[in-house]
């Protein structure tokens, strides 16, 4: 004990912020009053925040004393033990979708709650559209939410504005691997490339057309409008006043298909039979109908004269 009063100078670091963001505590002075032994420099207002976080702490180191000289302990380090559980990282939702005259679409990832802390997550990219450019851009990779927001976004960058018929596409994206976070509810977000094209017409690329009949088969040419991202069928019906079945020609009533990305197929007439009987020019007349992935353009008839 002292017959005088006792004072000493303390200043406050450490990783924790004071000013009643983390606690309160500003640099002071302690007076330990004559014939006490001791007294306390208080941290006061230790804030219990919901933010998960590293733990912090507060060091007030002693200096420059009145009426005492220092002795060994000049430094307390004081550790505010974090009590929040790491957030959970997952989507806002589960699907989303859009036409493919929009080139961009954000996924949007959120947190549970703010972290003290970066939280990253890896993703990875699949679905039935093609990335690389031909639908859209977008690798597998890691999304960064800095520490004290509570959002990102994963963004599909240019999405192609193509002029084919396809069925609607997906571009599903999966979470994985959070670190300073945990998975949430939401890990799989599909977005879907709604397809705003029209069918493509099929017809003839002519209504008529003509061989000798020495001329042994003939292919009737189909096109269509555009190419389409699935196969096109188109029935066709045979009549004429040409007889079928091997007597002048072989053709019977059937379907063509032209395959996706494709423009064009034939049907063909084969074994035309160059007959020794003088006889009138002869019709094979085939008729398109019940097209699938597709509707009929205008040269529905063609007329093969033999």
């Amino acid at each position: 004990a002292s017959g005088s009063n006792v004072s000493v100078n303390y200043a406050v670091t450490g990783t924790a912020t004071g000013g009643g963001t983390d606690y309160t505590l500003a640099d002071g002075t302690l007076t330990i009053l004559a014939g006490d032994l001791t007294g306390n420099i208080s941290i006061a207002g230790i804030v219990d925040d919901l933010i998960d976080e590293l733990d912090e702490t507060v060091i007030v180191t002693l200096s420059t004393p009145v009426n005492a000289t220092l002795g060994t302990n000049t430094v307390h380090t004081y550790t505010i033990l974090d009590n929040d559980a790491a957030p959970t990282v997952a989507f806002n939702a589960t699907a989303s979708s859009g036409l493919e005259s929009v080139s961009s679409a954000a996924l949007a990832v959120s947190l549970s709650a703010a972290s003290g802390s970066n939280v990253s997550v890896n993703y990875a990219v699949t679905g039935t559209a093609t990335g690389g450019g031909t639908d859209y851009t977008l690798a597998d990779g890691t999304l960064t939410i800095l520490a004290g927001d509570l959002t990102g976004n994963i963004s599909i960058a240019g999405i192609v504005d193509d002029l084919i018929d396809e069925l609607d596409e997906t571009v599903v994206v999966t979470l994985s691997s959070p670190t300073n976070a945990t998975l949430g509810t939401n890990t799989v977000h599909t977005y879907t490339i709604l397809d705003n094209d029209d069918a493509p017409t099929v017809a003839f690329n002519g209504t008529t057309s003509s061989g000798l009949e020495s001329v042994s088969s003939a292919a009737l040419a189909v096109s269509l409008s555009a190419a389409s991202g699935s196969n096109v069928s188109v029935n066709y019906a045979v009549t004429g006043t040409a007889t079928g079945g091997g007597t002048d020609y072989t053709l019977a009533d059937g379907t063509l298909t032209i395959l996706a990305g494709d423009l064009t197929g034939n049907i063909s007439i084969a074994g035309i039979v160059d007959d020794l009987i003088d006889e009138l020019d002869e019709t094979v007349v085939v008729t398109l109908s019940s097209p699938t992935n597709a509707t009929l353009g205008t040269n529905t008839v063609h007329t093969y004269t033999i």
